[in-house]
Formats: C-alpha cells, sequence, structure tokens
C-alpha cells in the first residue's frame, strides 16, 4: 500500500502515474498531496515505529475489564446465608418450648420476661402449616432437621470465606468483613438469649451456688445444695444434686458476681448467665480472628465464620450456657498474650481455666514447653545463645512462672480454705476427673449391650476402670507431644488432639465438651484435626437432638462418636489414597494443557490474553 501511494500524486489535472506520463508537479499539487497524507497520520507517529494505517482506522481499541470485587459479592453470599441462619434459629423457638424435656420452671420464667415471644413463633403465625408438620413430622424430628440444615448454612458460609480469602483483599475489605461476621454474630446470639426454654439444668446450679455463698453463707465445698430444699433455684433443678461443688473456685466466684447482679429471680439468673455467654462468645470470636492473622491469616474469615456461628456453640455458650465457653475464653487470651510476648500473663490465664475446671490441667505441660522454649529464644536474642546471662534468664523465667501460679492458686482457693484445706483440694479434684457413671459414652454403650460379657471385660468397662483407660493414652499422646512440640501451633494442635481424645474415651459425654477442641483445632488449622473437630461437632449437635427423645438413646454414642470417627477416617483414607495415586504423574509441559471442552475464541489482534 505504500508502494501504491508512492506511485500516485495529484495534481490539478487528475492522478498520474509517476513511473510515466507528466512527471511534472506544481508547487499546489505537492502542498495538497502533503496535508492529505499528514491528515491520515496519528499524531503519536514517529519515523523509528511506522503505523499501519488502515488497522488503526478500522479496529477498536478493548475496552478494559472491569476487575471483580470479591469482597462486595462475598458480603452478599455472607449476609444471605445470615437471613436463612436467623430463620432457622427463629423457627426452634416453638420446637424447644412445646418439648416436654425442658426444664418447665426455665420456660415458665423465660416467657414471665419475655411475654412477646409467643408471637414470634412460625407455628402461632403459620397455625396451617404447623398441623400438616405436626401431621407428617413429630416436632423433634423438625427440629433434627433444622440443626442440620443450619450446619449445611455454617459450613457454606465457611466455604465463602475460604474463596474471598484466596482473592488478595485489601485492609479494608477485610475489616468490612469482620466487621459484619461481628454483627451478625451478635444478632444470633441475641436471639438465643431470648430462646424460651433450656434443656441442660447446670446454669440453674451455677446459679443456686452462687446464692449458697452469697444468701446462705456457706461454702459450697463443704455443704451439698440439698441442704436448701427451700430455695427458689434448688425447686427448678429436678435432679443430679448429690454432694459439694466439683466447679473450680474460679467459676464459683463468676457465678457470685452473677447471682450478685441478677437478684432472687430465676429468669434474671438465667438471662444473668446468658449475657456472661454471649459476651465470652463475642470475645472468643474476635480472638478468634486475631490468633489466626498472626498464625494463618488466609484461614482467619472461614475459621473465624466455623465458630462464630456454628449452631452448638451458640446453643452450649448463650442458651444452654455451659463454663467451657469461658474455659475457651481464658484459653484464647492465654494464646494471644503469647503471640505478644507477654508469657508470664499468658500463663496467668492458664491457670484460671485449670481453677475454673481440673481437666484443664492438660494444657500446662504443653504450654509450658512452649512458653520455656520462647523464653529462652527472647533471651539469646538479646544476648548471646552460649552466655551465662542467657541461661540465668530462662531461670529467673522459670523461678518466677513457679511463683505467680502459687500465688494465683492460693488467692484462688483463699476464701474457701477455712474447714476444707488441702485434703478437701485433692479430694475436690479427683472428683472432678474420676468419674463414677457413665451417661451417653461409648463405655455406656458397652455397659448398656444386650449380650451378657464376661468378668474380666466388664470389669475393664467399668467407669472406674474406663478412665484409668483414657487416662493411660491421653497420657501416652502426652508425653509424645512434650517429644515433639517447638512452636505455638503445633501446641494448639496436640491440646485439640488431647481434648478429642478424652471427649471419645471419658465415661461421661456431654455436647459442651466439643468447644474447646473445636476453638484449639481452628486456631491450629490442621486439616485433619479440624476436620474430626467439625465432625465431632456435629455428632455433639446429634447428641442434643437426643435430649428430646423420651426416654433417652442410651446407645446414642455410636452416632454421637463412632460415627464422625468412621467419617474422619474414611475421609483420611480416601484423601490419602487419591494424593499417593497422582503424585507421580507428569506435569503438563509449560504451554499445553488439556484440551478444551468448547471451541476456544478466535486470537483477534484487539483480544487480550
Amino acid at each position: 500500500m505504500a508502494r501504491f501511494l508512492d506511485r500516485r500524486v495529484v495534481t490539478k489535472k487528475g492522478i498520474h502515474d509517476t513511473t510515466g506520463g507528466n512527471m511534472q508537479q506544481d508547487p499546489e499539487s505537492r502542498l495538497m498531496r502533503t496535508q492529505k497524507t499528514q491528515s491520515e497520520l496519528p499524531r503519536t507517529t514517529t519515523p523509528l515505529a511506522p503505523t499501519n494505517l488502515f488497522t488503526q482506522r478500522i479496529m477498536p481499541q478493548p475496552a478494559m475489564k472491569k476487575r471483580p470485587n470479591h469482597a462486595q459479592w462475598a458480603l452478599w453470599q455472607l449476609l444471605g446465608l445470615a437471613v436463612l441462619l436467623e430463620v432457622a434459629y427463629l423457627a426452634l423457638y416453638p420446637l424447644v418450648a412445646s418439648s416436654g424435656s425442658t426444664n418447665i420452671v426455665a420456660r415458665q420464667a423465660l416467657l414471665g420476661l419475655f411475654p412477646w415471644l409467643p408471637h414470634l413463633y412460625w407455628t402461632t403465625l403459620f397455625p396451617a402449616l404447623a398441623q400438616n408438620v405436626a401431621h407428617r413430622l413429630s416436632s423433634v424430628n423438625v427440629l433434627g432437621l433444622l440443626l442440620a440444615l443450619a450446619f449445611v448454612l455454617v459450613l457454606l458460609a465457611a466455604r465463602v470465606g475460604d474463596r474471598a480469602a484466596r482473592a488478595r483483599l485489601s485492609p479494608s475489605q477485610v475489616r468490612t468483613i469482620f466487621s459484619t461476621v461481628i454483627v451478625l454474630t451478635g444478632i444470633f446470639g441475641l436471639t438465643y438469649l431470648c430462646a424460651p426454654s433450656v434443656m441442660s439444668q447446670d446454669v440453674l446450679l451455677y446459679g443456686l451456688i452462687g446464692r449458697m455463698v452469697i444468701v446462705y453463707h456457706v461454702n459450697p465445698y463443704l455443704v451439698a445444695p440439698t441442704a436448701f430444699p427451700y430455695d427458689i433455684l434448688y425447686a427448678a433443678i429436678a435432679r443430679g444434686l448429690h454432694g459439694p461443688t466439683v466447679f473450680g473456685p474460679i467459676w464459683v466466684d463468676v457465678s457470685i458476681l452473677v447471682v450478685v447482679f441478677a437478684g432472687g429471680s430465676v429468669a434474671h439468673v438465667l438471662v444473668g448467665f446468658r449475657l456472661l455467654g454471649l459476651t465470652a462468645h463475642l470475645i472468643n470470636v474476635v480472638l478468634i480472628w486475631t490468633v489466626l492473622t498472626k498464625l494463618k491469616p488466609e484461614a482467619r474469615i472461614a475459621g473465624t465464620l466455623l465458630y462464630a456461628w456454628n449452631p452448638l456453640v451458640l446453643l452450649m455458650s448463650v442458651a444452654e450456657m455451659h463454663q467451657s465457653v469461658v474455659i475457651v475464653l481464658f484459653v484464647l487470651l492465654a494464646v494471644f498474650l503469647f503471640q505478644r510476648k507477654s508469657l508470664i500473663l499468658s500463663w496467668v490465664f492458664l491457670l484460671l481455666a485449670v481453677l475454673t475446671n481440673a481437666l484443664s490441667l492438660l494444657l500446662l505441660p504443653l504450654f509450658f514447653a512452649v512458653q520455656r522454649k520462647e523464653s529462652r529464644d527472647v533471651t539469646c536474642s538479646i544476648n548471646r545463645p552460649h552466655d551465662k546471662s542467657a541461661l540465668y534468664g530462662s531461670s529467673l523465667w522459670g523461678l518466677g512462672t513457679a511463683c505467680v501460679s502459687v500465688a494465683v492458686v492460693l488467692l484462688a482457693y483463699a476464701p474457701y480454705w477455712q474447714g476444707w484445706g488441702l485434703a478437701g483440694i485433692i479430694d475436690s479434684l479427683r472428683q472432678a476427673v474420676l468419674q463414677n457413671g457413665a451417661v451417653n459414652s461409648l463405655d455406656a454403650v458397652l455397659l448398656n449391650l444386650p449380650l451378657k460379657l464376661p468378668s474380666a471385660v466388664y470389669g475393664l468397662i467399668v467407669p472406674a476402670h474406663w478412665i484409668i483407660v483414657a487416662a493411660v493414652v491421653v497420657g501416652g499422646l502426652l508425653l509424645f507431644g512434650l517429644w515433639l512440640v517447638d512452636s505455638l501451633r503445633f501446641a494448639l494442635l496436640f491440646t485439640s488432639w488431647l481434648f478429642l481424645a478424652l471427649l471419645v474415651l471419658l465415661p461421661t459425654y456431654w455436647p459442651w465438651y466439643t468447644l474447646l477442641p473445636l476453638a484449639l483445632a481452628i486456631c491450629a488449622m490442621g486439616r485433619g484435626t479440624l476436620l474430626l473437630a467439625v465432625l465431632m461437632t456435629m455428632g455433639a449437635t446429634l447428641s442434643y437432638y437426643y435430649w428430646f427423645w423420651q426416654p433417652s438413646w442410651p446407645g446414642q454414642a455410636l452416632v454421637t462418636v463412632s460415627l464422625p470417627m468412621l467419617l474422619w477416617g474414611w475421609t483420611l483414607f480416601f484423601s490419602s489414597t487419591w494424593q499417593m495415586t497422582h503424585t507421580n504423574e507428569p506435569l503438563p509441559a509449560a504451554g499445553t494443557g488439556k484440551r478444551p471442552s468448547r471451541p476456544s475464541h478466535p486470537s483477534w489482534p484487539f483480544r487480550r490474553r
């Protein structure tokens, strides 16, 4: 085309070929040709960068692709799932209130405090639907389906959070997601705060222990609650009161504080403990987010959602309110302070967890080993590794930890020491650790077998002997962990395994036992451990569902404990098999890949790849 333009000139008489004919050009024709040629050239054209004129004139410029807003899309998805979760949680109200397994006194007290609750029942709003559902399914089965649906929605929310974290969100987008999760968690917590009844009587027992100190001025470690049958809370407790309390002194102090503010009303005591559980749950959510930000930032959204919106965690932390949520709070505060190099304060909060429940003693050895290693590393970073001052610094940390431990224990037990003493403390610890009954556990399944077992086997599965087997297994795991532990994340992972082993092997099984191992597994973010913890949480939710059966099923551990472990084992087997069979496959060469399933677009010059 350039040659064609070079062979043609413009004159007054027309267009002539340059190779022949009139070769004479006047100045006007030359000027017209120059102006026409310059008008066709782009302004940025230089002699060093030739430009295709017709391509510039015909082909349009490619439009800039708008970058997808992953944070906004994730927020809309989370909001939609949260609406469905809230509907499912509100739908539990009439099912729990109409159950004959709930505490009648607690239900009447809560309905007297919240008289507007029946107006939220879907059975009141849609009576025809309620009759149809009651005709086809029982209320207990509908409750189980709603809890299963809630778990599915929580897993979907965690999946949304995991996909959003892979999109490299900006700090402002991460803060927006975190704020949304906290606000929605608070809404769910308020929903459970107003739940019309309770299944467990432990929250009433907490209030009675506090009233024994405040109202009757007795030591709960020396006097049994049965000494006050005329108390308003004693009348609400149906069974299970045998001797003095086995709770730790820190929990007795917490119960006293709640009773002081709640007064003598059953409803106020229930709401007071529920407010305590809701506050602890919200703080736990913030701590899990903060801990994961340092340990594994890409997993903080999914991990936080797995704990914050979990139906079992909300049930046991707020509606039923068990001391496990406060133990989780103390442990997470210890982990948070450890990450900030506040080792002594971290150790103090671990001691508070132990002084709340004696089974938390399993936390101390592994965390002591990690803190000792951390103190040595901090000392060596200041001084030379082989300097005597580094050795003295590590020894001073150990001495300071021992002194602080003694001081905390003495201060916790001092108000209850008179008439109790060291022998009483040892006896209380023995009762808390050595369990004499078998309830809802694998041991209970073996004891209730229809077969007559040999005397040797029967002697082994008696709770007093079964707890020894559990202690040997857990002790072996603890020694193995002490041999391998070298970091905070490994300590979290192994403590989660210890409490999962206790969950499986203890003679008594209660759904709130899963809160601590679930929180530890989420913070450690080991895939296998987290999978087992989530499956065991689902089993614990099934156990809560079995509470509504009349009578309760003694072999429920086959579903609540054995089935999750079986699913976990088969999942690991198939995933490991898949990885082994695909490990030796050759990687595709660069630029090659699988054949597309549909025709690809033509590679036009303006198309971006």
